[in-house]
């Protein structure tokens, strides 16, 4: 009886101490929704975004794919390049409006003349499905280029296989290689396949079955639906090597950290990320840090949509909201509405629960 008397206080002791904490941050929320309502009512573009995100997420206010979609066309009418990128979105999606590529494309081609990389590679990804008129791969690479000369990690990959395939430019494998390469140095599953399959066959590079074990196993330990091909190449590339060759090619893997000394990639969101401790210029000069930490390495973060690495990471993101996502197959996804303050720095400790 005593013992449970014990269990009982330490418990009632628990909970009192939690609960004030938990209120004053219910209230925090329910300020920072009010002044966030607030500036979106005066016309505030970024404050609209912000809006839209957390009724995209369903944070703090009913899920509602319909409301983000009108507050994204509020921001996107208002000439914020990142409200047209995201209003074309949703219209090549189809959520909270319905499905429409030519107002996709109508909005994505202005954010993308506005410069944002992630609306270029969206754009380019409408331009090489052949699904619009009077646009080809010819075009897609165009803007393949424009995003990945931003350092867009899905952009480099992209425009890599477009000279390895000699899809709507001149087939040129070292051209196809180097930007592989980019992209691959940035964590980017496809091309780390493609790179590890290039150093199987010395296609464009020496064959070095250490070199392609490192790529493919880096590539493997990430979810896909092309992780079982992934796996199935890394089997074979086993099978030439001797177990010292192995255990190098795991070495090499372990020691990678993406984008280590690279610029990183401008997202669909107001600022660029870096991973893996690296830290980088964002879109613009106010920025802050979000450290994204979490015991399993082969979790995918996406910041505003666009994927931008695994973690564990150290984001630097552009001042204001943003939306932090983890992703691993099997597993419900974290989500998580932060605000980046200039030079503030946010700690998210990450742990998904499965399916």
């Amino acid at each position: 009886m005593k013992a449970n008397r014990l269990t009982w206080v330490i418990l009632v002791l628990c909970v009192g101490t939690l609960l004030p904490s938990l209120a004053q941050e219910s209230a925090a929320d329910r300020k920072r929704l009010d002044e966030i309502k607030a500036r979106a009512d005066k016309g505030d573009a970024e404050a609209l975004l912000e809006l839209a995100a957390l009724y995209s997420v369903g944070s703090g206010v009913p899920k509602d794919p319909v409301k983000a979609a009108k507050l994204h066309r509020k921001a996107a009418e208002l000439g914020n390049a990142r409200g047209e990128c995201l209003l074309g979105l949703d219209y090549s999606d189809g959520l909270g409006v319905k499905k429409n590529m030519t107002e996709a494309v109508h909005w994505l081609a202005k954010a993308a003349d506005k410069g944002l990389a992630g609306a270029q590679y969206d754009l380019a990804m409408c331009y090489s499905s052949g699904d619009i008129e009077g646009r080809s791969t010819v075009d897609a690479v165009v803007l393949f280029r424009k995003a990945a000369d931003q350092g867009l990690p899905q952009a480099e990959a992209a425009l890599g296989t477009c000279y390895l395939e000699g899809t709507g430019v001149p087939k040129s494998i070292p051209e196809g290689i180097k930007w592989t390469q980019k992209a691959a140095e940035q964590g980017n599953q496809g091309a780390q396949q493609t790179l590890g399959l290039c150093y199987t066959k010395g296609r464009g590079v020496a064959t070095n079955n250490v070199l392609a074990y490192k790529w493919l196993a880096l590539a493997a330990a990430k979810d896909n639906p092309n992780s079982d091909d992934v796996k199935v190449n890394l089997s074979l590339v086993e099978r030439l090597m001797t177990p010292e060759q192995i255990a190098e090619g795991q070495k090499l893997a372990g020691e990678f950290v993406p984008g280590k000394g690279d610029a990183r990639p401008a997202t669909a969101g107001p600022a660029s990320a870096s991973q893996g401790g690296t830290s980088v210029a964002a879109s613009s000069a106010r920025t802050g840090l979000v450290n994204v930490k979490a015991d399993d390495e082969t979790q995918e973060i996406y910041v505003d949509g666009a994927f931008v690495g695994n973690t564990p990471a150290k984001l630097k993101l552009a001042e204001g909201p943003h939306v932090i996502e983890v992703k691993k197959a099997g597993f419900k996804d974290y989500r998580k509405q932060v605000q980046v303050g200039e030079g503030s720095e946010l700690t998210l400790h990450v742990s998904l629960d499965k399916e």
